[in-house]
């Protein structure tokens, strides 16, 4: 059996409401969401320590992202960088995450 060891801190009121909120929203304590999130960091942290650089999602999904931008930057329809922004806008309204007032077409940063 696993032996648990009791931590305490202290986080400022909205965070505490944040985590009070969210365990309620899941039918969970407190101290058991809380135990879920650090334990994630936890085994995040440890899990990129043991792969290389080049597996590590972070780093792929902004290659990825430099290296598709660069293309459609150098395809012959030039018009197909500003669509695809675009349509990225489009999806992100939809699913009702922040759209930054900088991204488009007019940016060379992906």
């Amino acid at each position: 059996m696993t032996r648990h060891d009791r931590l305490q801190a202290f986080v400022p009121l909205p965070v505490s409401t944040w985590v009070r909120q969210r365990a309620a929203d899941q039918g969970e304590s407190v101290s058991i969401f809380i135990r879920d999130l650090i334990v994630a960091a936890w085994q995040c942290e440890n899990e990129a320590k043991d792969r290389p650089a080049g597996l590590d999602p972070a780093r792929q999904a902004i290659f990825i992202s430099v290296a598709l931008d660069a293309l459609l930057a150098s395809h012959a329809d030039a018009s197909l960088r500003d669509r695809t922004h675009e349509a990225y806008r489009r999806r992100l309204e939809r699913l009702g995450l922040p759209v930054n007032s900088n991204m488009g077409g007019h940016s060379h940063e992906a």
